[in-house]
């Protein structure tokens, strides 16, 4: 064995190394998260807006598609109305009724593909935040692992400097007979 105060020194420069080593991966690994992070919240951004951009478009399709119904029952009415003198009563009402019907189910039907198309881009902007959220979580769990990587390895070279400078076997049991002898 050598001279105690050398083989401390060593001990203390080589667990300091490695403390600095730890230190330094705890940084790295904290910095990777952070960028992993920000990438995360970018991205949930993005697909909101998108789905927000798939909103109002949808509400703008139906919008057209409503004034194209009314626009086509008033040209209807009016054609009826130009030739009303011709009809008798009977008739002029269940033409009015049958174009009052027709009017209502096609703007009914709008209104709900509006609604399906309204939910699904709303479950997509839902998906985007449950997707950040699932990254982060993942960023966390890579940095936290890193770290505790990095302060086993730490712990694991101080034990050996230790046991290195007091002679003792690295496995009790191997190399030295006498360990576990009374």
């Amino acid at each position: 064995m050598g001279d105690p105060i050398s083989t401390t020194a060593l001990a203390a420069i080589s667990i300091g190394a490695s403390a600095a080593s730890t230190a330094m991966t705890a940084v790295s690994a904290g910095q990777q998260a952070k960028a992993e992070f920000k990438a995360a919240e970018a991205q949930r951004k993005a697909e909101e807006q998108e789905a927000l951009r798939g909103i109002a478009q949808e509400q703008q399709e139906s919008l057209d598609q409503q004034s194209d119904i009314m626009r086509s029952s008033q040209k209807e009415l009016g054609a009826v109305q130009a030739s009303e003198t011709m009809l008798s009563q009977t008739s002029l009402g269940s033409l009015l009724y049958a174009g009052e019907y027709d009017l209502n189910v096609g703007l009914g039907r709008v209104a709900e593909q509006e609604t399906r198309d309204v939910g699904f881009k709303k479950s997509q902007q839902a998906a985007a935040i449950a997707g950040q959220n699932t990254r982060n979580i993942q960023a966390s769990g890579r940095a936290a692992g890193q770290i505790s990587k990095a302060v086993g390895s730490t712990l694991q070279t101080a034990v050996g400097v230790g046991m290195s400078a007091y002679g003792a076997p690295k496995t009790p049991g191997k190399g030295d007979s006498s360990f576990f002898a009374t």
